[in-house]
């Protein structure tokens, strides 16, 4: 195909020696081939780094790639903004520095942006465990609405290493990483994007692999925790109230909530049912039009109750 189209594909990485070898071969190896890399070190201990400039000269692309190193470690969305800052690309596409691809990923992605004027191309992904792989199907549609909708309710995973981004959305729109420790970050950027940007196209196709055995990984610490999710699904709202958006996602918004802060509620590793009462209480009563078991909706109803001391006692059994 012609390849005019210019991708940046922005790798951060930390501490990835095990995993990070098999992600830059499958980027190094792409079917496409007007690519830059940018790969931005946050101050990693391990041999990251250079296994990464091995492959580089190994490969042959050292002049396609940019290389910089933090002298302090700032967290995973200085590093994302860093990328987004070093990128010359027409489009870019994320990838996690332990995860890998298929070698015609880039290539599938730009030709179905190409074909469709696309400002965002997504693909569906293989979730790698230590025992199996799980194919995960995702649906992009190109109508702004629903794109909103699904990428506020996770219907499509709000990450953005299988979305191919036209570049302009998020420069003319200024959108970056905001780096606070406390917020699942890329959440409130996936929401961002989507609504900035205006044509949709799906590749039907598994062309990424999230790994999750990986025990270094930044979500595995962070991201599946709930006050971090709360912080960003807070900050989505807020976002969608100042562009006037907030009825179109409202019922989506009050699922993701409710969904967010259960563990709170049904997970003894993490239950704490008085955090759950003051936490997004707008959404409280949520359970009754959503999926969960007769036992969970009694649970829920408990807890929304002047006896929810007694599903606190789940935790001593």
């Amino acid at each position: 195909m012609e390849q005019s189209i210019k991708v940046s594909v922005l790798v951060p990485f930390y501490n990835v020696e095990n995993f990070v070898g098999r992600c830059v071969e499958s980027l190094f190896t792409q079917t496409y081939d007007n690519i830059e890399y940018v790969f931005v070190n946050n101050c990693s201990t391990d041999k990251s780094r250079d296994i990464i400039t091995d492959n580089m000269a190994k490969y042959g692309v050292a002049a396609k790639c940019k290389l910089i190193d933090h002298e302090e470690n700032l967290g995973i969305a200085v590093s994302r903004n860093d990328c987004l800052d070093n990128a010359t690309g027409d489009y870019i596409l994320f990838v996690d520095s332990d995860d890998y691809v298929e070698r015609n990923m880039v290539e599938l992605l730009v030709q179905a942006a190409v074909e469709n004027d696309a400002d965002i191309a997504g693909c569906s992904y293989i979730s790698e465990f230590a025992k199996q792989s799980i194919p995960m199907h995702e649906f992009y549609p190109n109508d702004h609405d629903k794109m909103m909708r699904h990428i506020t309710m996770l219907r499509i995973k709000a990450c953005m290493w299988k979305m191919l981004i036209r570049r302009s959305v998020i420069e003319d729109n200024h959108v970056r990483f905001l780096p606070k420790p406390d917020m699942v970050d890329d959440y409130l950027f996936c929401c961002q994007v989507v609504y900035y940007a205006r044509t949709y196209t799906t590749v039907q196709a598994y062309l990424y692999h999230y790994v999750h055995y990986n025990p270094n990984n930044y979500s595995k610490r962070a991201a599946y925790n709930v006050e971090t999710q709360a912080s960003a699904i807070m900050e989505v709202e807020k976002f969608y109230r100042e562009k006037g958006v907030y009825d179109v996602v409202k019922q989506e918004l009050e699922q993701r909530k409710f969904f967010a802060k259960a563990p709170l509620v049904l997970d003894k590793k993490c239950i704490n049912v008085k955090r759950w009462r003051e936490l997004m209480p707008e959404c409280n009563d949520g359970w009754h039009n959503l999926p969960f078991t007769f036992g969970n909706k009694l649970t829920f109803w408990l807890a929304d109750s002047p006896l929810w001391r007694l599903v606190q006692l789940k935790a001593w059994f």
